[in-house]
């Protein structure tokens, strides 16, 4: 279903007596300049920049903005784990079927050309369904400018998981959603300000320094499709989001846990080119 979010400005924070914050905890990772974060861990992929000219480390990471050497190690990594690709246009169609499940994904570059009055395409778009021709049971997508580590960290979830089944032998990418807070429990304890009730039942969770936020869907039962998930991203100087991520209330809670957990991990992110001033305060560690 289409977004219930407008993708073009940020949602303003509530006045800050209405907020709730929860304790920050100390559990950062101790940055490395040439290897994913996440992937650091679960030894997922490994971004190599050039050696001879080592990347600058951006924090906050959800700021940190696009990387091409980052997002062909992505595209490489699904490769490595068995997902076909096959260019469609301009689009990169990549898919990967086992017993019982279909995954698939489309990436579009970022400067793709977007015919006037038309939403821009999304750079990243994941499917999940329990085979061809089914209705898909669930779709994530990254609009342009999104940092190529949430995709990264979506596609870690489902291809670490390999062979994980519920007891209805369904993959683990197709399991019943449980409710949001399982998700974003760990957003309150990494200090963001947790904002209760939307006026459709739903909750948002604000960085601290309030250009990012995390919407969950209202907390009736997924099946009702009343609203999506929506992490985005905004400017300092205004509300014009830079980047925006939806996925469908159906989306399995252990995806949307491992973005959570991507969006508020305070780990600097290697980078070539610094984002523009208008960005927001950014914490550049310069080799």
């Amino acid at each position: 279903m289409p977004p219930r979010h407008n993708p073009g400005r940020h949602p303003n924070p509530p006045d800050r007596p209405n907020r709730t914050r929860a304790p920050e905890t100390d559990d950062s990772l101790d940055p490395v300049p040439t290897t994913h974060p996440r992937c650091q861990k679960e030894k997922a992929f490994t971004v190599n920049h050039h050696p001879s000219t080592p990347p600058e480390l951006i924090a906050p990471r959800y700021l940190a903005g696009p990387d091409t050497t980052a997002t062909k190690t992505l595209i490489q990594h699904l490769r490595d784990h068995g997902w076909r690709a096959e260019p469609q246009g301009a689009t990169l169609v990549l898919s990967h079927r086992e017993p019982g499940g279909l995954l698939e994904a489309l990436h579009t570059p970022d400067n793709t050309h977007t015919p006037r009055g038309k939403h821009p395409v999304p750079s990243w778009e994941f499917t999940a369904r329990p085979g061809p021709g089914e209705p898909a049971v669930w779709t994530v997508r990254f609009g342009p400018h999104t940092p190529p580590e949430l995709p990264a960290t979506l596609t870690t979830a489902l291809t670490g998981s390999k062979g994980a089944t519920g007891t209805d032998g369904r993959p683990h990418y197709l399991h019943p959603a449980g409710h949001p807070k399982e998700a974003t429990t760990l957003l309150s304890a990494a200090g963001w300000i947790w904002i209760r009730d939307l006026g459709r039942d739903a909750s948002a969770w604000y960085s601290p320094d309030e250009q990012a936020i995390v919407v969950s869907p209202p907390t009736g039962e997924p099946e009702h499709d009343d609203g999506n998930w929506l992490l985005s991203v905004r400017r300092t100087t205004d509300n014009t989001t830079l980047w925006c991520a939806t996925a469908h209330p159906r989306t399995p809670t252990h995806l949307m846990h491992a973005l959570c957990q991507e969006i508020a991990d305070p780990t600097p992110v290697p980078r070539r080119h610094s984002p523009g001033p208008e960005t927001g305060p950014l914490t550049i560690t310069r080799p």
